[in-house]
């Protein structure tokens, strides 16, 4: 019998000696970063014992005022045999009542790092504030959008000078107009102006800048480079080309009674952010911010007032605010005017039903009629000050004043206003179902590693358990092989990808492959909900290929569609000998199914590459799914269901990756069930065929 305490906030709490507490392990999961590779007990119960009575506060008298807080898990920690086994949370479900008096608490325990799904909620992409790093100046003077198209930017104003910053471009995806070589009118990309082309497109960001957004908003670390043995896929040559296309809507930015429509980035859009980081404390009662941020008490009661002088009056504004800590939307202004004496409120800022909550509230303005705005603090406070903090507690209330410089609206592309309207959990599920992803944490530390799969399981260790084994009774199953493969992307939209199933019954990019033996097998099916498109490779007038290449994201009816978010490899074309726009651009940034190095395609299957005209072999199920689907198919293929007694070494070290072995022959785990109390395990394994090997990533 093993010995299993329970340390909440470092209180060793009591637990029933027959009780049965599980720990899960399986492969399944590990591929799903919902998930993450952290095992987690089913329901388990406690004793309403004096001692949990007092550490849970007794949660089931609701009358009692500052009790247990159940709606947030607390830290835990599981010892075996007196040995840390996990570090995590627990969660009380509830209370288990007998003639009327408590007799039992449920919990769950979750191993660290916690849910991703509870981590996420459904917040979207346009949630991540670290973004707006990325903002860039859409003004001809500053030319942003400009260098984004020719060569890439790593932030406004400094361009890119390698893949490694070329964090923001403008890739050459038209949004209406279809540009070519070989006709003589201005839809020559030789000849159309870059004032007119800029209007057809939407810029991209590197993916890794948005999983660097990730970590920062929800506190999360990944695995950002090796670590020895240990790949890392999120700093990998591969991942670092590909990119995300800000297309939200398929709407025009002009007016929708205006003649010509516009598509692309809106150039009429003037803008500013600020925060609470841009004043600094003046005068009055003290300086109540702390690092830009605003804590709020319970009991405390607060009131910001922005206040500015607008250089033009009369002029039509919009207003709007936000939290960026909770992205709790504060308060809308629509359609405004300016006056020479302003004043933006939001009254009534509590902790809600939190005893402490911070604000940082993010204040931004917009103008839609290219009228340049320049704001000053007014003059009221020793010296001009911009905002006026009040703090009533109690019924007094306290005034802090704040000072700031002038600021002016400029022609900017926020970065956060064009995203896809994804939410955060799915974007980084399709990237794992891409891929061929896990997630998982390390015993002692809180990063979360991601690798391919492959690489994961080179990683296991060998772990002979045969005097463990009970011989008494075992199971040898078939396992139902893979009959038939399904990759899928999302359902195409744009003309050239609905061509191309017009003209071959197949959708570019999936994969539908059925065994030529016709087997009895399941289906391996897999969607991610990401869009493909076929590119296109320009002619020039005499019919010959310029290697310079285009995206044409219209419908069958030739009109501007939007699709899932698009995911491409970004390459730097040199159009030095088939020069674009009249301006006779030498390069420019480009979609691509396929990386610069031509050892990594986004089709599941072998597809056609655009860029040399040859037939790509290097697929998504080539390189990240084959092993793990192939040792599914071996005739020699068996499942073994075994009886273990598994000492606590084995219990607190194997992986789900490891490999075991059982009077010599070696076995993949598919998944164990531990009984924490009496040690033992049910194990479902399956017969090792092939060696996996470690996954390319350049």
């Amino acid at each position: 019998m093993q010995v299993l305490e329970l340390y909440i906030n470092s209180k060793r709490v009591d637990m029933f000696q027959d009780e049965s507490v599980t720990i899960t392990d399986t492969l399944k999961d590990i591929r799903d970063i919902g998930k993450v590779y952290s095992p987690f007990s089913k329901q388990f119960n406690l004793p309403a014992s004096s001692t949990n009575n007092k550490l849970f506060k007794h949660y089931y008298n609701f009358d009692i005022d500052n009790g247990f807080d159940a709606r947030f898990r607390v830290d835990a920690i599981l010892k075996l045999n007196g040995i840390d086994f996990k570090t995590g949370q627990i969660r009380l479900n509830g209370v288990g009542m007998k003639d009327n008096k408590p007799h039992t608490y449920k919990v769950v325990f979750f191993g660290k790092p916690n849910n991703l799904k509870d981590l996420f909620g459904d917040e979207d992409l346009s949630s991540l504030n670290g973004l707006s790093t990325y903002d860039i100046k859409s003004d001809t003077v500053t030319a942003d959008v400009q260098n984004a198209f020719k060569t890439g930017l790593q932030t406004t104003g400094t361009n890119a000078t390698s893949i490694a910053n070329r964090n923001i471009v403008v890739p050459l995806i038209s949004l209406e107009n279809y540009y070519s070589y070989d006709t003589p009118s201005t839809s020559r990309l030789d000849n159309v102006s870059w004032t007119n082309l800029r209007k057809d497109l939407k810029p991209a960001i590197k993916v890794k800048r948005i999983i660097e957004a990730i970590q920062t908003q929800y506190d999360i670390t990944f695995n950002m480079a090796d670590e020895g043995t240990t790949k890392t896929f999120f700093g990998s040559d591969v991942f670092d080309e590909l990119y995300l296309w800000l297309h939200r809507k398929k709407t025009p930015y002009t007016d929708l009674n205006t003649t010509i429509k516009y598509f692309g980035i809106n150039y009429d859009s003037l803008g500013v952010k600020r925060t609470l980081s841009d004043y600094s404390y003046i005068g009055g009662s003290g300086d109540v911010l702390s690092g830009g941020k605003l804590t709020i008490n319970e009991g405390e009661s607060y009131s910001l007032r922005f206040r500015f002088i607008a250089s033009s009056a009369n002029a039509p504004i919009e207003i709007v605010s936000k939290d960026k800590t909770t992205n709790e939307l504060l308060g809308v202004q629509d359609r405004i005017s300016t006056t020479n004496a302003m004043t933006v409120a939001f009254t009534n800022l509590t902790s809600g039903n939190l005893s402490s909550r911070v604000f940082d509230p993010e204040i931004r303005f917009n103008n839609n009629t290219s009228q340049a705005i320049t704001f000053s603090a007014q003059s009221s406070y020793p010296s001009a000050f911009g905002l006026e903090i009040d703090k009533t507690v109690n019924g007094v209330t306290t005034q802090h004043f704040y000072g700031n410089s002038s600021f002016q609206l400029a022609y900017m592309v926020f970065i956060q206003d064009y995203l896809p309207k994804m939410k955060v959990l799915d974007f980084l599920t399709g990237l794992f179902k891409m891929f061929n992803l896990v997630a998982y944490s390390k015993k002692g530390s809180s990063q979360i590693y991601v690798q391919t799969f492959d690489d994961f399981m080179t990683l296991g260790t060998s772990r002979d358990i045969t005097k463990y084994i009970d011989i008494n009774q075992s199971t040898i199953d078939r396992p139902v092989p893979y009959n038939q493969i399904n990759f899928k992307y999302s359902s195409p939209v744009t003309q050239t990808s609905l061509r191309f199933v017009n003209n071959y019954a197949q959708v570019f990019g999936d994969l539908n492959y059925s065994s030529p033996e016709k087997y009895d097998g399941q289906a391996f099916n897999q969607e991610v909900p990401f869009e493909r498109s076929v590119l296109i490779n320009l002619r020039d007038n005499s019919g010959a290929l310029t290697n310079n290449i285009e995206a044409w994201w219209v419908d069958a009816e030739g009109k501007t569609t939007l699709g899932k978010p698009y995911l491409f490899f970004n390459r730097l074309i040199d159009s030095s000998s088939n020069t674009v726009t009249s301006s006779n651009y030498t390069s420019y940034n480009a979609p691509s199914n396929v990386s610069s190095d031509e050892n990594h395609t986004l089709n599941f299957g072998a597809e056609y590459d655009e860029f040399n005209k040859e037939i790509n072999v290097n697929s998504l199920f080539s390189r990240f799914y084959q092993q793990y689907v192939v040792q599914t198919y071996n005739q020699n293929g068996r499942i073994i269901k075994v009886s273990a007694n598994l000492p606590v070494s084995f219990v607190l070290n194997y992986g789900v990756n490891d490999i075991i072995v059982i009077n010599g022959k070696e076995y993949y785990i598919n998944s164990i069930q531990t009984n924490l109390i009496t040690g033992k395990s049910q194990l479902e394994l399956i017969v090792k065929k092939v060696a996996y090997t470690n996954s390319v990533l350049t």
